[in-house]
């Protein structure tokens, strides 16, 4: 009993310990500066900005009982076929590495080149291009962010097949390890944290494919309702749409970190002592 009262009275100060560091701290301090400059009306009056293009955060604040209803039904029109497309994606593109890894890796420099060449093409104009086909809407959206994940997700991937030790390769090969068996015990698990690291830059992806294609093509959903928002210059509402994706996609990013360090502990733990 004792031992454990003594480590309940440790874990107050071994979690404020963990938190107390430059990478948590430095963010929290830079936001509330920011935040409170922006407050106080300098930015305002360094840049001439007016209170009708960019609110004050109290104003911002205030806004949100009056429309965080809209916001929540934009955020479930979006949300969902983000979320979905983005598992797609990353199911598609892992798909795509293991079958160039295992059949032709001699071939997958070029079509790796080829793949990220796609990340290039200007979502604002193949959202529409992809509306002929199969119409706005769901759909859309998630292919589009199909289309936008499975590149990133490829290449990281195959760049974690291709990072295994010679050395454990050529220890296989002295044991005449199938092809099959090197990639099921060695390649996936070396690939697993480049697979983690692609997973957390395609949430930037997701959400970024679904909000320019209801830009572009939708009548609903967040990205409409930025849109519609600040062009009928009703800002708060506007800027209340903003946030709430930041916060979706910090939670999100946070989610898949914490993914991380729970499948491949050993990694996370090496880059924070890197770091």
């Amino acid at each position: 009993m004792s031992r454990r009262r003594a480590r309940l009275r440790r874990a107050p100060r071994e979690l404020a310990r963990r938190f107390a560091t430059p990478a948590v701290v430095g963010p929290i301090v830079v936001f509330v500066v920011v935040v409170s400059l922006w407050q106080l009306g300098i930015f305002h009056g360094i840049f001439n900005l007016k209170t009708f293009t960019v609110p004050y955060p109290a104003g911002i604040v205030a806004g949100i009982e009056e429309h965080a209803p809209r916001l929540i039904r934009a955020l479930a029109e979006s949300l969902p076929a983000a979320f979905v497309g983005y598992v797609a994606g990353i199911a598609t593109g892992f798909s795509i590495a293991s079958v160039l890894m295992l059949t032709a890796p001699a071939l997958a420099t070029r079509i790796m080149s080829v793949l990220a060449s796609v990340n290039a093409l200007p979502i604002a104009a193949l959202a529409p291009l992809l509306a002929l086909w199969v119409g706005a809407g769901f759909h859309l959206k998630a292919l589009v962010v199909i289309i936008m994940t499975t590149p990133t997700v490829v290449v990281y991937t195959m760049r974690g097949f291709t990072s295994v030790d010679p050395t454990t390769l050529e220890l296989l090969d002295s044991y005449e390890a199938s092809p099959r068996t090197v990639f099921r015990t060695v390649r996936v698990p070396t690939a697993l944290p480049f697979l983690l690291t692609a997973m957390k830059s395609c949430v930037v992806l997701a959400l970024i494919g679904v909000i320019v294609t209801e830009v572009v093509t939708g009548f609903s959903g967040i990205g409409f309702v930025i849109v519609a928002s600040l062009s009928a210059f009703q800002t708060v509402q506007g800027w209340l749409a903003l946030l709430t994706v930041a916060a979706v996609g910090i939670t999100w990013y946070l989610s898949i970190e914490g993914l991380e360090r729970l499948a491949v502990p050993w990694d996370s733990a090496t880059r924070r002592g890197e770091s």
